[in-house]
């Protein structure tokens, strides 16, 4: 029930963020996007600050971004992101993995990663942004998630 919860408010907070995102990059008309709704704010979107979250917070351990972090999820590199840089798509396939990535996190962390969504507006800014990504090294990684990178994940991945 608590899993059913979470993947609940993970849609919620993904669907307003895409909304948001789609806002900023143009994508939808700010019609459409009830942008003139005084209920409704947008987030400021940096990639820098997306760069230490994907870090800090454990993204890189599936996910390589600049030849840096773990190789069980697809990468993140900007390069790579043709038809990610529409966030509803982003966030869409983030969902279908969903499931993955709870377990892995409360395997390999100990805990489920809880992101606000100025966070998700951060790292989606950060995966596509390729001179940020450039600056993405093995120093930025905390020691206990390069431990999780260098000794595979908990969980044995299909």
């Amino acid at each position: 029930m608590k899993s059913a919860i979470h993947r609940k408010q993970f849609l919620s907070l993904a669907a307003f963020c895409t909304i948001g995102f789609a806002t900023l990059t143009g994508s939808v008309t700010p019609s459409h996007a009830a942008q003139d709704d005084p209920k409704m704010s947008w987030p400021q979107m940096s990639a820098e600050r997306g760069k230490d979250l994907f870090a800090e917070r454990g993204c890189v351990v599936c996910h390589a971004v600049n030849n840096v972090g773990g190789d069980i999820a697809p990468s993140l590199d900007a390069s790579n992101m043709d038809q990610s840089r529409n966030p509803f798509e982003f966030f869409a396939r983030m969902w279908r993995g969903a499931d993955e990535m709870l377990h892995l996190q409360q395997a390999d962390l100990g805990y489920q990663v809880d992101f606000s969504g100025q966070d998700l507006a951060d790292i989606f800014a950060f995966t596509q942004d390729a001179s940020m990504q450039e600056r993405l090294t093995q120093s930025d990684l905390p020691n206990h998630i390069r431990d999780i990178i260098d000794n595979g994940p908990s969980i044995p991945m299909e």
